[in-house]
């Protein structure tokens, strides 16, 4: 039996995925099957509730491939209706008064996050700095604009990290670098890196474990940064990175 401190491994979805794929990997290397209950975080802030059914979602397609199972426990009584409800759309089977029930609100996976995921805001105090030629100008043309936004030296690194995964993603997938944004919004550092190629369209882009027809890149940046999300605009196909 193995036990993982959800203190640490519930902090935003993508480390949590990866927190499950490590025990998942380490574990059905010993067994050829896999039972775990896991007491699922979703954190005082009703903002980020839809990040966490998302997560939720997500996990089916993270997982479902592998023989494991999960059981989710919640306690109804104390959790919103919000939460509840979301419960409900992410499981397709629950336990309710003591009874296995199939939840006839079950959603896909892919339908759910395209459905909860807010469009896109226009991020005005941004402003474009030289993308360069290849990833590594990138780089130099991105640390001293984070240094100078506030970001510290590790958080800066991760940051570099990220933007290199992506960047390189937009390089060889996307015909081209068109532009680099950065600056503050919300409270946080936001960097977009637009490209000029057609985009993709995976509401779960980044969430899954690397296998066989899924990249790595997108999984690394999501483990470095606060959040990740995909556009498409007037100016081309735009990973935007929150910090």
């Amino acid at each position: 039996m193995t036990f993982v401190d959800v203190s640490s491994a519930y902090t935003r979805p993508a480390r949590t995925l990866a927190a499950y794929h490590k025990v998942y990997a380490e574990q059905l290397q010993k067994t050829p099957k896999l039972r775990a209950v896991a007491d699922v975080q979703f954190g005082p802030d009703p903002r980020e509730w839809n990040l966490w059914t998302g997560y939720e979602a997500v996990f089916n397609r993270s997982f479902g491939h592998l023989p494991a199972w999960v059981w989710c426990t919640y306690n109804a009584n104390g959790t919103p209706d919000p939460i509840i409800e979301g419960v409900w759309q992410t499981h397709p089977e629950v336990v309710d008064r003591n009874a296995w029930t199939t939840s006839g609100l079950y959603e896909d996976p892919d339908h759910l996050l395209r459905r909860i995921t807010p469009p896109p805001e226009d991020l005005h105090p941004l402003q474009s700095i030289p993308a360069g030629r290849d990833a590594e100008q990138l780089r130099e043309r991105l640390a001293p604009e984070l240094i100078a936004a506030g970001l510290g030296e590790a958080k800066t690194l991760d940051a570099l990290l990220a933007a290199t995964e992506i960047a390189t993603n937009a390089i060889q997938h996307g015909a081209g670098i068109e532009d680099i944004r950065i600056g503050r919004a919300h409270g946080r550092i936001a960097c977009e890196i637009t490209d000029r190629g057609p985009g993709f369209d995976d509401p779960a882009a980044g969430y899954l474990a690397p296998r066989d027809g899924i990249g790595s890149g997108l999984w690394i940046a999501r483990q470095l940064i606060w959040q990740l999300e995909f556009f498409r605009s007037s100016r081309g196909f735009t990973a935007r990175i929150w910090l």
